[in-house]
């Protein structure tokens, strides 16, 4: 008889669960065709696109943005480079005259309340003249409207465009902005809340998408529009280059909002992996017990539950 035993064997590892890939099951997304893309979803789109129209034009007639496009207006609408260079004997003699800290008046200007100090034009440059004019002129007509322009005795019609670069429609939009911001983050709340898991991210990357597309669609027709209608070397040119200027932040803002939510849309259409993770932590953990019992020497602990409870069975009273 063999006395000598063969030293346990390591049981097999446990194999964890498999990582199966499929497809969303069709209960994922069972909803009516005509719910696909519900209300909600639809209603975002136009929220968020009244969003970003609002905040760009805020933007654009903010001072930062529209003082420095309407000293360009101005300047293609007076040529001021010429009015200076015409009238610089008499600003230079005015200013020899004139008290000091003087404001010195350009003849023919037609912004009223404008000039230059006295300093400046003893001092500087006509094109540093031209900064300075402009400078004041474009801060005085964009608190003012055209009101400077009727100081002047200039028509108050005349540089009507320049109206929708004021203070007081900033005022407007910087104020009416909050209630699409408002009525989008509401949407955006109903569709997490009223849709499935998968559904949601999908009806909120397309809702997302299609209003950034539609403010994109906005902001590149309107700089279409001013480049075909004007030409070079007019005042028409010079306001179509102002309004493709003024174009490029809306564009570029809603730009990435429409990638941002095609992005979204695109990643809740791949399909799911399926993994357990508790699953295979168990399994894990199982494994590791099974090594540090089959380096102590000890049997598996299936074979050891399986001895106690027969152990204790045998031990248990009739």
């Amino acid at each position: 008889m063999n006395t000598w035993a063969a030293p346990p064997q390591p049981p097999p590892l446990p194999v964890p669960p498999r990582r199966v890939r499929r497809d969303r099951p069709a209960d994922a997304l069972a909803d009516p065709p005509a719910s696909r893309f519900p209300w909600a979803g639809r209603l975002l789109s136009l929220t968020l696109a009244l969003w970003l129209c609002a905040t760009a034009a805020a933007d654009i007639t903010s001072p930062r943005i529209a003082q420095p496009a309407i000293a360009r207006l101005l300047d293609g609408l007076t040529d001021t480079r010429g009015l200076l260079s015409a009238e610089d004997a008499r600003v230079r003699e005015a200013a020899t005259d004139a008290a000091p800290r003087t404001l010195i008046e350009v003849p023919g200007f037609p912004v009223g309340g404008t000039g230059i100090p006295r300093e400046d034009v003893l001092s500087g440059t006509p094109e540093q003249w031209r900064a300075i004019l402009l400078d004041q002129a474009a801060a005085l007509v964009y608190r003012d409207g055209t009101r400077p322009f009727a100081q002047a005795g200039e028509p108050g019609g005349r540089p009507l465009a320049l109206r929708l670069l004021d203070e007081d429609l900033h005022r407007v939009f910087a104020l009416v902005r909050w209630l699409p911001a408002v009525a989008t983050i509401l949407l955006v709340g109903l569709t997490l809340a009223t849709l499935g898991p998968v559904q949601r991210w999908r009806a909120l990357g397309l809702a997302t998408g299609i209003g950034g597309a539609i403010a994109l669609t906005g902001a590149l027709a309107a700089m279409l529009a001013a480049t075909l209608a004007g030409s070079d070397g007019t005042l028409s040119g010079e306001a179509a280059a102002v309004v493709a200027t003024l174009a490029r932040g809306p564009i570029i803002q809603s730009g990435a909002v429409t990638l941002g939510g095609l992005a979204l849309w695109w990643s809740a259409r791949r399909p799911v992996v399926d993994d357990d993770v508790e699953a295979r932590l168990a399994a894990a953990r199982a494994a590791r017990e099974a090594r540090r019992r089959a380096a102590a020497g000890l049997p598996p602990r299936a074979e050891a539950d399986a001895t106690r409870a027969f152990v204790d069975s045998d031990r248990a009273p009739d």
